[in-house]
C-alpha cells in the first residue's frame, strides 16, 4: 500500500526507558560509621583532657610502671606516669607525667612530689592502701609559675595536702633523740610536728617544724620550747615523779612550748627559736647572773636548780672553773617574776650532803641533788656577780638560840617525831624539834625553834601536819613518789603553812598549835558537818576524800556508827563553804563491776570518796543525809519529763535505757510498788530535748533480753543490747500525726507491754524537737 505523502506523519520515538538510580547506602555501614565516631569523640575528649607533660626526678621510683601508675591529688586521679629514664649520669629516675587538664596547676614551681608506699615501723604505719592498688605518686600543689621539672620527695612530708602555715626552726647544740614526725605540744594538746633535722654550717643541729594551722596564734616571739622526753624520772624537794608523756612521744620523743611572759607578737615564717633541754631550763629566762663557789662538787649545767622558798625559781646554766680566781664560775637565770634575787646581798648558798662528827645535813640531796637556795638582798638595788656559800651544820648552830622563834606544838595522837626532826616550810628546813614531852592526857607535845629570818612565815593561821616518811599517789599517766627529804626517813618530819583567813590583828602570834596527822587534815578548816550513811563501807578517818567536780575539797574527820547508821564528821578546805548550803547531796562513791558496767572504777585506785553536788542556795546546814551508790547522780536537768509506767511485773531495773527508733532518749529513774500492792510502777525520766515525742496516746514496751517467735518454716530471733540484757530496757512509739495527741504532762501514766504491736513500729510522725 502506497501512502500518502500530503497526509501527517506521526513522530516515531526511538529513545529507551531508563529508570533512575537513588543513591543508597547499605545498613553494613551504619555500626562502622558509629563506632568511628566513637573513637573519634573520645580521641577528641581526651586531647581535650590532657594537660602538660612534666618530669620529675627521684632517687629512686620502686613500683613504678609506665602507662599503670597514676598521679593522685587529694584522692582524685590528676595525671598517669607515660615514661620512665635514668638520668645520663644514671643517679636519678626521670618520670615523665602527663597531667590532666584540670590538674595543670600542679605545674606551678613550689609543687611536691612524692612516691606513696607502704611504711611500716615502729615510728609510723603509712600508705597501706597501696599493698593492694600498688604504688602511686602524691601531689603537694605550690604556688609559683609553670615549669616542667621537679625534684621529688624522698620521705612523705608531714602534711600531706595543704602548705603549712606557719614553719620554725629550733636549734640546739644537741638534739639527742628527736626525729623526723615528732609531735609538737602545747600545754598537753599535739599542736604541729617535726618535719626535718638538719646539721647547719657552724655545727648546730636545729629542727624544722611545721605548726598546725589553728594553733599559730599560739607561738608567739618569746615562747619558750623544751625537749619533752619519752619518760622522765625527776626528784625534787616535793618527792620523786615518775612522768610518761604518751605512747606517740614514747617513740619519737616530742617537744613542748609555752610562753611564760607577757604574749610577744606572733612569730613569722622562719623563725628561729633555741631548744632548752628540759621545762626548767626553758622557764629560766632572765638575764644572766654569776655566782662563785669555793668548789664546785654537785653543780651540774642544766640540772642544778635554784629555790626560794623551796620552790624552783631557775636553773645552772653553765658552770666551769676559772684558773685566775681558783673558784667555780657558774651562769644562772632565773624565772620571770623573780628580779627580787638580782638584788645586792642576795645570799646563795649550795646546799649538799655535808657528814661531819656533828651530824648530817642536807641529807636529802642524795636523792634530789644539789640545789641552790636564794635569800633575796637589800630591795631597790641591782647587782648580777655574787659570791656563792655552802650550808653546813655549823651555820645553824652558831644561830643564838634566844634569837629563834620557838612554838609548842600538841598533837591528839601517835607522832614518829623525835628531837632534830626538820621542821619544813614549802619544802625549806627552817627549823628542828629541840624537845620532845607528854601532855597529862599522854599526848605527844614538842618544842620547835623557828631560824629568825623565817619568824615572819608564823601567822595566826599557821597549821602544823606530820609529813610521813613516803607517800605513793597513782593517775593518769603519772606515779608520784613523794617524799620531803631523806631525813624524814630517819627522824620523821613537820611542815606548815598559813591556811585560811588570818584571825588575829596583824603582827600577833599564838605560840600554841596543833600537830595534825596529815597535810590534808591541817588544810581543812571549815566548820564540822555530819553526814549520816546507811553503812560506813570504805570510809575512813583522816582518809576519805569529799571531791567537788571529780576535785578534793574536804576530808572525813571521824566515822562512828549509832543506832544502825553511820555519821560521818567531815570538814572543807577554805573557798567551798558553798558545799554545806541546805540541800546539798552527798554520796559515797564506791566501785561497782556488773554486766550492765563499769562505775567508780576509780575508788579502785584512791579508796572510796564522798562526792558533793551542792545545792542552789539557802542556808547553811550542819546535818545532812548521805547517799550509798555506786556514783552520784548530777541534780534533775531542767526540762525533763518524768511519766509513769505501769505492768503486773517486769524486771527492768534502775537506770535501764529507755530507746526511740534506737536512740537512747531517757532512762528509768525510780522503780517501786503501787499503792495498791498490785502493780509495778518504773517513772521514766525522758531527756528535756526529747520530751515532744512523748504524747498522750503513745506506746511503751519492754526489750528486755532475748525475744524468740516461730512462725511457719522460720524461726526468729530478737536480742536487745548487752546493757538491756544485764538491766532491762524498753522502747516507745508515738502514732501518726492525726492520732498522736497531746503532749504527755509530767506524771502521765501509760501501760507497759511485753511486746510491740506491728502498727506501732511502722508509724512514722514528724514531731519538731527542742534544741539541745
Amino acid at each position: 500500500m502506497i501512502s500518502d505523502p500530503s497526509a501527517p506523519q506521526s513522530p516515531t520515538d526511538h529513545g529507551e526507558v531508563v529508570p533512575r538510580r537513588r543513591f543508597r547506602i547499605s545498613p553494613v555501614w551504619i555500626f562502622p560509621l558509629m563506632a568511628a565516631l566513637a573513637a573519634g569523640w573520645l580521641l577528641w575528649t581526651n586531647w581535650q583532657a590532657r594537660g602538660p607533660e612534666i618530669t620529675i626526678e627521684f632517687d629512686s621510683a620502686p613500683g613504678i610502671q609506665a602507662n599503670r601508675t597514676l598521679l593522685f591529688y587529694r584522692g582524685v586521679k590528676a595525671g598517669e606516669v607515660t615514661g620512665l629514664a635514668l638520668s645520663p649520669d644514671l643517679g636519678k629516675v626521670e618520670m615523665k607525667v602527663r597531667l590532666q587538664a584540670f590538674a595543670a596547676d600542679l605545674s606551678k614551681a613550689g609543687t611536691q612530689f612524692w612516691i606513696d608506699q607502704p611504711v611500716i615501723s615502729l615510728e609510723q604505719t603509712t600508705g597501706l592502701e597501696a599493698l593492694i592498688q600498688g604504688n602511686s605518686l602524691q601531689a603537694r600543689m605550690g604556688a609559683g609559675p609553670r615549669q616542667t621539672r621537679f625534684e621529688g620527695l624522698n620521705n612523705l612530708p608531714v602534711t600531706p595536702l595543704d602548705a603549712p602555715s606557719l614553719v620554725i626552726r629550733l636549734r640546739a647544740e644537741r638534739i639527742p633523740f628527736l626525729g623526723r614526725d615528732a609531735p609538737l605540744y602545747h600545754r598537753g594538746v599535739e599542736v604541729g610536728k617535726v618535719e626535718d633535722k638538719q646539721i647547719e654550717a657552724d655545727g648546730l643541729a636545729y629542727l624544722r617544724v611545721i605548726v598546725d594551722e589553728p594553733y599559730v596564734h599560739w607561738v608567739r616571739k618569746n615562747s619558750r620550747f623544751w625537749i619533752l622526753p619519752a619518760t622522765s624520772i625527776e626528784a625534787g624537794p616535793g618527792g620523786v615523779k615518775l612522768d610518761v608523756a604518751g605512747l606517740n612521744a614514747l617513740v619519737r620523743g616530742g617537744i613542748a612550748f609555752d610562753t611564760f611572759e607577757a604574749a610577744d607578737i606572733g612569730a613569722v615564717d622562719e623563725a628561729e627559736f633555741f631548744l632548752a633541754p628540759n621545762e626548767r631550763s626553758a622557764r629560766a629566762s632572765s638575764l644572766p647572773l654569776w655566782v662563785s663557789f669555793d668548789d664546785g662538787r654537785g653543780l651540774l649545767a642544766g640540772q642544778t636548780p635554784v629555790t626560794y622558798l623551796g620552790l624552783t625559781v631557775g636553773i645552772v646554766e653553765a658552770a666551769a672553773p676559772n684558773a685566775k680566781t681558783a673558784r667555780v664560775e657558774t651562769r644562772i637565770r632565773l624565772e620571770p617574776g623573780f628580779e627580787l634575787l638580782r638584788t645586792e646581798g642576795t645570799q646563795f648558798t649550795l646546799v649538799r650532803p655535808q657528814f661531819s662528827l656533828k651530824g648530817i645535813a642536807g641529807l636529802e640531796t642524795l636523792i634530789t641533788g644539789s640545789y641552790l637556795a636564794a635569800e633575796p638582798g637589800i630591795p631597790g638595788t641591782t647587782a648580777t656577780q655574787f659570791v656563792g656559800r655552802t650550808l653546813s651544820d655549823e651555820e645553824w648552830n652558831r644561830t643564838p638560840a634566844k634569837e629563834t622563834r620557838k612554838v609548842t606544838l600538841f598533837a591528839n595522837g601517835a607522832s614518829s617525831a623525835v628531837v632534830d626532826t626538820p621542821v619544813l616550810y614549802r619544802g625549806l628546813t627552817v627549823g628542828r624539834v629541840v624537845a620532845r614531852t607528854l601532855t597529862k592526857e599522854t599526848y605527844p607535845q614538842f618544842t620547835l625553834e623557828i631560824r629568825p629570818e623565817y619568824a615572819a612565815t608564823l601567822q595566826s593561821n599557821t597549821r602544823f601536819w606530820q609529813v610521813p616518811a613516803t607517800a605513793v599517789q597513782a593517775g593518769p599517766g603519772v606515779l608520784n613518789v613523794e617524799m620531803a627529804n631523806l631525813q624524814t626517813l630517819l627522824r620523821g618530819g613537820i611542815a606548815y603553812d598559813a591556811v585560811g583567813e588570818t584571825r588575829s590583828p596583824a603582827g600577833v602570834t599564838p605560840d600554841e598549835f596543833e600537830l595534825y596527822a596529815s597535810e590534808t587534815r591541817a588544810r581543812v578548816n571549815s566548820a564540822p558537818i555530819q553526814i549520816t550513811f546507811g553503812n560506813g563501807q570504805g570510809l575512813l578517818a583522816g582518809q576519805t576524800q569529799l571531791r567537788y567536780l571529780g576535785v578534793p575539797v574536804g576530808l572525813v574527820t571521824a566515822v562512828k556508827p549509832s543506832k544502825g547508821e553511820v555519821i560521818v564528821t567531815a570538814q572543807f578546805e577554805p573557798g567551798y563553804e558553798f558545799l554545806r548550803h541546805q540541800g546539798s547531796n552527798f554520796a559515797a562513791v564506791r566501785p561497782r563491776v556488773s554486766l550492765a558496767g563499769v562505775t567508780g572504777l576509780e575508788a579502785l585506785v584512791s579508796g572510796v570518796y564522798i562526792e558533793c553536788v551542792p545545792s542552789p542556795g539557802g542556808e547553811l546546814a550542819q546535818h545532812f543525809k548521805g547517799e550509798s551508790i555506786t556514783q552520784l547522780e548530777p541534780p534533775e536537768k531542767a526540762g525533763t519529763l518524768e511519766v509513769i509506767l505501769t505492768a503486773p511485773s517486769t524486771r527492768i531495773s534502775l537506770n535501764a535505757p529507755v530507746y526511740y527508733r534506737g536512740l537512747v532518749v531517757g532512762k528509768v529513774g525510780r522503780k517501786g510498788l503501787s499503792p495498791d500492792g498490785q502493780s509495778v510502777e518504773l517513772m521514766v525520766e525522758i531527756e528535756a530535748a526529747y520530751t515532744p515525742l512523748v504524747r498522750e496516746n503513745s506506746k511503751f514496751w519492754d526489750v528486755s533480753g532475748i525475744h524468740v517467735s516461730v512462725g511457719f518454716l522460720s524461726l526468729k530471733v530478737q536480742a536487745g543490747s548487752l546493757e538491756s540484757m544485764a538491766i532491762g530496757g524498753l522502747a516507745f512509739a508515738t502514732p501518726d500525726n492525726v492520732a498522736m495527741g497531746p503532749p504527755a504532762r509530767r506524771g502521765s501514766r501509760f501501760e507497759l507491754n511485753l511486746n510491740p504491736r506491728k502498727e506501732w513500729l511502722r508509724w512514722d510522725p514528724r514531731i519538731p524537737l527542742r534544741s539541745k
